[in-house]
């Protein structure tokens, strides 16, 4: 009995060391970490986005970095400031029409993050939607949803995103495919 004991447990712990081990080899030394850079990255991203912060927006980019949004396609870190430049001028001018109302916000929101990291570069897939409350009550609704599909570089040691693909399912030119962008 005292053997059947020792063996089962023994067995148990070889099976727990395999399921360890799979499972370290599976995300690498380094996953949660990268991760964490990541996710810091990506809340920058958007914080800089909402508070319309031309220059530290374009700064989470690569030199080289792409942005695929509403606007477009904009290639460069200085065609990406100049395009933020724009869309907060836009806001100025939609909030310069209400006066006599606090301005409107808009409030951006990432989950479900699903990452793949290869060394110095991941991919990186995220449901996002956005409140606004662009109204004359300036009350709080769902302005849109879809999901963002990033690939990502680090570049002297610090994540950064080197294309950036918005998918809005509230207009149909941005609207995803049927096949799970998750992979």
């Amino acid at each position: 009995m005292k053997n059947r004991i020792a063996w089962a447990f023994l067995g148990g712990v070889l099976v727990a060391g395999a399921v360890f081990a799979a499972a370290s080899t599976r995300y690498g030394q380094n996953y949660a970490r990268d991760r964490a850079e990541i996710d810091d990255l990506l809340s920058r991203y958007l914080f800089a986005l909402d508070w319309q912060e031309p220059e530290q927006y374009a700064s989470l980019f690569t030199e080289d970095g792409v942005l695929v949004w509403l606007g477009g396609t904009v290639n460069g870190r200085d065609a990406i400031v100049a395009e933020m430049i724009k869309a907060r001028a836009a806001d100025v001018q939609a909030n310069a029409a209400t006066p006599g109302q606090r301005p409107f916000r808009r409030r951006h929101f990432a989950s479900n993050f699903v990452l793949r990291i290869d060394g110095n570069r991941a991919t990186v897939r995220t449901y996002w939607f956005e409140f606004n409350n662009d109204n004359a009550e300036r009350r709080p609704y769902l302005g849109a949803y879809g999901h963002l599909e990033d690939e990502l570089r680090r570049v002297n040691g610090q994540w950064l995103i080197a294309r950036h693909q918005v998918f809005n399912e509230q207009r149909e030119q941005m609207a995803a495919g049927p096949v799970n962008p998750a992979w």
